[in-house]
């Protein structure tokens, strides 16, 4: 953020030494075409040209300067095009690298879950195992590496999968950061989604009937479920 203000801030402060250099140009030569005018076509002694050598040779000194001035204004809308549309095509390369980073991060979770779940008997393990404990720590830290899409995905996956159903969790989602997500549409029934960080989410036609959202952080996430009723919030997060 730092940066791109301080790329919006040198961008404005060229554009105005632009436009200051363009009006002394402009202000140059209209002097000068007035000088010309009225030397040599309206006898205007006082512009001292016409005293000091004919028109052609005042076009021939004048010309070099006219074209060397012309130059930036020919070049200058080619180049700026050029370099918008790299700097366009580098932020498209940006968001193409960090969402291939988020679903690499995604499906590596997923992995290690269904890891967990056939062979370490992740849903019958006893609570305060360190199979749990590994769950939970895997959890939280790929809910901090996606953004709000993809953070839908790991909640419904483990919903589905039956490792936060209200009542017997098995993965406890306290602490979660689940800012910024969007479960807009997202049918999570009597999930366990006690304490966990809902700020700023996109609720919006979200069927939570019997969720357990006690502790959680909701503020300014959009609230309105799908079938009207409200979440279960037993008490305010402080």
């Amino acid at each position: 953020m730092a940066v791109a203000v301080k790329r919006q801030s040198f961008a404005t402060r060229q554009v105005r030494w632009r436009t200051v250099w363009t009006v002394l140009v402009a202000m140059f030569w209209c002097c000068i075409v007035v000088g010309i005018v009225g030397g040599f076509f309206l006898d205007w002694g006082w512009t001292g040209f016409k005293g000091n050598g004919t028109l052609w040779d005042w076009l021939g000194l004048l010309s070099a300067p006219v074209f060397a001035s012309a130059l930036p204004f020919l070049f200058r809308g080619p180049a700026a095009q050029s370099r918008d549309k790299d700097d366009s095509q580098s932020a498209e390369r940006g968001r193409a690298l960090e969402d291939q980073q988020q679903q690499t991060a995604l499906e590596t979770y997923q992995d290690h879950v269904l890891e967990l779940l056939l062979n370490k008997n992740l849903l019958s393990s006893p609570t305060g195992s360190d199979v749990r404990e590994v769950a939970r720590a895997r959890t939280l830290t790929a809910l901090r590496r996606v953004g709000g899409r993809r953070k839908r995905d790991i909640l419904q996956f483990l919903h589905e999968a039956g490792l936060i159903s209200k009542g017997n969790p098995v993965v406890d989602l306290r602490g979660a950061d689940l800012r910024e997500a969007d479960l807009s549409g997202v049918r999570l029934v009597d999930a366990h989604l006690r304490g966990v960080d809902l700020s700023g989410a996109n609720l919006d036609r979200a069927d939570l009937s019997g969720t357990d959202l006690s502790g959680a952080n909701l503020d300014r996430s959009q609230d309105r479920s799908a079938n009207g009723s409200e979440p279960t919030a037993v008490e305010p997060a402080r």
